[in-house]
């Protein structure tokens, strides 16, 4: 049973729902007797649908007194559609059977005479409901967040999803969770998160996860779960944590979907729709979007040099504008065997294309103030890229409850390629440069998972599972300078560079966990072989590397209450090299200040700890704890600086990298009218290394908070703001950075239908600062987005049925 089936067993049984009858069917009066009953009759029955005679699962089955309709009692139908009641006392009776998309059924002239003990009432069929949406819906909304063991589990409400386009958007909502200026998820505000859906890997979606996030409709997402101390369950990859997103999988009978359209300002459209249909066993759902983006931005950098004989000082100051436009489609078919047995399958595809410009300003100046050289810097670029996923998903139940095999495999493969042209000019005719970078890459990734569900006893459970992840990334980068006088371009073999790289990953994993009324405890251990091979083509250099690492993990629980507990968790985590960070290619579009790979990172170990209270109900509630986090040998980005003013940057292991601090997240209903939910957080951030002559520790503080506002006339307003502090970052300072977004909707066409309108960095308060302090060079830069972005969307859903009231 899914957990919105059983929610809305809950509300069906909690809240009973009082419809006409719309069709009956006739009993004989007399039953069969077979012996007396001592206590009472019993009832049983199965119900089916029409006209397939399949098994209605779950449905509500209410026993009324004919005299006054009142219930006297009640149960719901198992996964064939059978129910039985147990003492039911003499008398006469009126059945009622609700569920959601079909007709309700009023069964009369049910009688239990003193002397019979069994009622057989045989199949009764429902009718399919063809009644417009508005009749069907069943309203109740999930506790936006539920505390596992080992993660939060944030359900996506219609607040929520209302004022989001995509995930992106979502997850800013969530507590804990930012996005970076790139639209890379952080946890806490640091980065190196790993980003699942549906617990595979986001890569098998495409190489760029800012674009997958942004591709993925908002409301085709069902749950987002946040581990910051995951358990061994999961990859240990991740030093921040693990994100899962869980998108929808609806087995409601009948078709129904939805679509959606959005136009903003600056280029900033969408347009996405869904479609999901079930008959019987089968099951099929199929989604499709696409959107165009645009956004402009500025840059400035001022540095001061002191490794050159007399000291320079470095102005820069440019602006530019990136555009694109993806698609993203999906499509996946289910089938049922039986109650036991279930197989899916689905294919998704993305593509992309991106045209990027930038005009960069670069003057250096010497102690005087005197400017010795001056050179503008313009860049036109483009890029296209696709990628095709295709995944195969198998579920088998045993006899035993919750024993459950899982089997997943999934097959990506993927290609981009772009071009870059770079002008260059000054009244220096050294300085003057005419380029072009033709890029391409191809990639492909294999996933293969199982894991195993074994409930030892009623209380105690052993999970054990094999995961394989092997790809491949092939990458060329060709630069070409042009010949001023023949006007042609001559291939530069200095920074071209051609990088093969291949990696396989073999892990295992096992948790055991033990419940009792006050106690709960998991405990795992995951291993992993991990072999990387890096060929540099380029530079005729070949070499593997091979690590084997142990991921432990502990999470205890003591229950406090029905919604309270403390919580005290541990895990190890890995962040092993990516390839973008292992490949040598020298970036040069600001030859001022370059960027390359480094072949030689080694994998950075992070200890995660944390101790917590969390108190979660419907109204509301919050969540306290204190964490640690600790790596030595960590990965950071490092910029060293020559005599000509140079400056390269690359990722690096440096030192170690401490933080530790006090967190709470927190939800709460005030009436029927507002609904909040946030996080905040003060802890203290430390980056030392003695090789990389780094020292920084500071204490910051940061935080966020939704704001969900009911108003007459269908109206629902919604604002949100998120501070990040400042906070110590590799070789100096990060400043800190504010958000505000904000947005209202109204429901429309029996709420079938919803306008909403959202702006986004209301007030262009979203500035990344950051001061950077070395023995050999002392620098501050700016980069913001220019544009506040404003979007007025409309969406309309369409069917015969609604789930619980939580799509918007």
């Amino acid at each position: 049973m899914t957990k919105s089936t059983f929610l809305n067993l809950i509300v069906f049984l909690a809240f009973p729902i009082s419809l006409f009858a719309n069709h009956s069917i006739a009993l004989p009066e007399t039953v069969p007797v077979t012996s007396p009953a001592a206590e009472g009759g019993k009832l049983v029955g199965k119900v089916v649908e029409s006209p397939a005679n399949t098994a209605v699962s779950f449905a509500t089955v209410a026993l009324l007194a004919a005299r006054d309709s009142s219930i006297t009692d009640g149960v719901v139908t198992d996964e064939n559609g059978a129910f039985t009641m147990s003492n039911v006392a003499a008398g006469s009776y009126l059945l009622r059977i609700t569920n959601m998309g079909y007709q309700t059924l009023f069964v009369p002239n049910i009688r239990v005479s003193p002397e019979a003990n069994l009622v057989d009432l045989g199949s009764i069929t429902l009718i399919p409901e063809a009644q417009k949406l508005a009749e069907v819906v069943v309203r109740g909304e999930k506790s936006m967040i539920v505390d596992d063991i080992d993660k939060k589990i944030v359900n996506i409400g219609k607040d929520m999803l209302a004022t989001s386009n995509n995930v992106s958007d979502l997850l800013e909502k969530v507590p804990a969770v930012s996005l970076d200026e790139n639209g890379n998820p952080q946890v806490r505000g640091k980065g190196n998160v790993v980003v699942l859906i549906d617990g595979k890997p986001s890569n098998l979606y495409g190489s760029d996860l800012p674009t997958i996030l942004q591709s993925f409709p908002a409301n085709l997402i069902e749950r987002i779960d946040v581990m910051t101390t995951p358990s061994a369950k999961y990859e240990g990859e991740g030093a921040s944590g693990v994100i899962d997103i869980i998108t929808k999988k609806t087995k409601i009978r009948g078709t129904n979907g939805g679509v959606r359209i959005g136009l903003g300002n600056k280029n900033n459209h969408n347009v996405s729709g869904n479609l999901s249909y079930r008959a019987g066993k089968f099951g099929l759902n199929a989604s499709l979007s696409g959107q165009s983006r645009g956004m402009t931005w500025k840059r400035t950098l001022s540095r001061d040099n002191f490794l050159s004989e007399e000291s320079a000082h470095l102005e820069q100051s440019g602006t530019g504008a990136n555009k694109g436009i993806n698609a993203f489609g999906r499509i996946g078919m289910n089938y049922d065997f039986n109650e036991k047995n279930a197989l899916e399958i689905g294919m998704n595809y993305s593509q992309n294309s991106n045209r990027n410009n930038s005009n960069l300003l670069n003057e250096t100046s010497n102690t005087s103030g005197a400017i010795v050289e001056t050179f503008r810097r313009l860049n036109n670029s483009t890029g296209n890229g696709n990628n095709m996923n295709f995944n195969v998903d198998y579920r088998k139940k045993f006899d035993k409850k919750d024993q459950q095999f899982n089997f997943t495999t999934s097959y990506s493969i993927g290609e981009s390629d772009g071009e870059s042209y770079y002008v260059q000019e000054s009244e220096i005719d050294s300085l003057m440069r005419d380029q072009q970078n033709l890029r391409n890459n191809n990639r492909n990734s294999l996933f293969v998972n199982a894991d195993y569900t074994w409930p030892i006893t009623s209380k105690a459970t052993l999970e054990t599972g094999f995961r394989t992840r092997m790809s491949s990334n092939d990458n060329t980068n060709s630069f070409y300078n042009k010949n001023l006088e023949t006007g042609t371009y001559v291939f530069d073999e200095n920074i071209s560079n051609i990088f093969g790289y291949r990696d396989a990953t073999y892990t295992g994993f096992m948790t055991f966990s033990q419940k009792t009324d006050d106690w709960g405890m998991r405990v795992g251990m995951r291993v992993t072989d991990y072999n990387q091979e890096i060929n540099q083509i380029s530079a005729d250099r070949k070499f593997d590397v091979h690590f084997l690492t142990l991921v432990p993990s502990l999470a205890l629980t003591r229950k406090l209450g029905d919604a309270s507990q403390l919580k005290l968790n541990y895990s190890r985590r890995v962040q092993r090299p990516e390839a973008d960070w292992l490949n040598p290619f020298t970036d040069v579009s600001d030859p001022r200040n370059i960027q390359s790979g480094n072949p030689n990172l080694r994998p950075e170990f992070t200890h995660k700890a944390e101790m917590g209270y969390s108190n979660y109900e419907e109204s509301g509630g919050f969540g306290p704890s204190l964490f640690m986090d600790y790596s030595n040998n960590a990965i950071t980005r490092i910029r060293t600086l020559d005599e000509s003013g140079i400056s390269l940057t690359r990722y690096d292991n440096v030192g170690r990298e401490l933080s530790y601090g006090f967190e709470t997240d927190f939800s709460k209903k005030i009436g029927d009218v507002l609904k909040i939910n946030g996080s905040g957080r003060v802890f203290r951030s430390e980056v030392v290394s003695q090789i990389a002559q780094i020292d920084n520790r500071t204490w910051s503080y940061s935080g966020n908070l939704n704001a969900f506002i009911t108003l007459p006339a269908d109206f629902r307003a919604s604002a949100y703001v998120n501070y990040e502090g400042p906070r110590a970052i590799a070789q100096g300072t990060r400043e800190g950075v504010f958000l505000a977004n904000m947005g209202i909707r109204k429901d429309l066409l029996e709420k079938k239908a919803t306008i909403s309108f959202n702006v986004q960095d209301i007030f262009l308060s979203r500035a990344y600062k950051s001061q950077l302090m070395t023995e050999t060079y002392s620098q501050s830069s700016l980069w913001q987005q220019t544009n506040r972005q404003v979007n007025l969307t409309f969406q309309y859903r369409f069917g015969k049925i609604s789930a619980s009231g939580d799509d918007a």
